[in-house]
């Protein structure tokens, strides 16, 4: 499994000591992923990420970039790559990066796979959807992408 040093390792033009610190370590495999596409595009853009951590049972991803060196180009990658790293988190395990489900617990949602999931299990019939600046998506599991949704959220 893929550890934050490893990350750190392998981006350092886009990542900074600490950046990862409440990432859960089973959803760095989907952040090596995320990065293997951002890291060349954004590379000395002055890219910062500013909030990385779990939230609701889904990754809460922020960054932050001088409005300079965004380009249109950067913003239509940044923008999906940003949705399908949030919606891939909805779907693995945030402890071990198994598939997983939504998991609720008091008060506390997480993402978790059948021997990590606590509590009682979400059953929620509709897929998770997001509106961007270009339309509806949804995440397929079965292809790993985002999927044009006619219908609205």
């Amino acid at each position: 499994m893929t550890n934050a040093d490893d990350l750190y390792a392998r981006y350092p033009e886009v990542l900074y000591p600490g950046d990862l610190r409440d990432v859960p370590s089973g959803w760095l495999g989907i952040v090596d992923q995320y990065f293997q596409v951002v890291s060349p595009l954004m590379t000395d853009t002055g890219y910062e990420v500013v909030t990385a951590a779990e939230c609701a049972g889904g990754l809460d991803w922020m960054w932050t970039s001088p409005l300079s060196s965004m380009t249109e180009e950067r913003h239509r990658a940044m923008d999906r790559e940003d949705v399908l790293l949030e919606l891939r988190s909805y779907h693995m395990c945030s402890a071990c990066g198994q598939p997983g489900k939504g998991w609720k617990s008091g008060k506390t949602i997480v993402t978790r796979c059948e021997a990590h999931g606590v509590g009682e299990r979400v059953v929620d019939s509709k897929p998770l959807q997001r509106r961007t600046p270009h339309g509806v998506v949804r995440y397929d599991e079965t292809t790993d992408q985002l999927v044009e949704v006619d219908q609205e959220i």
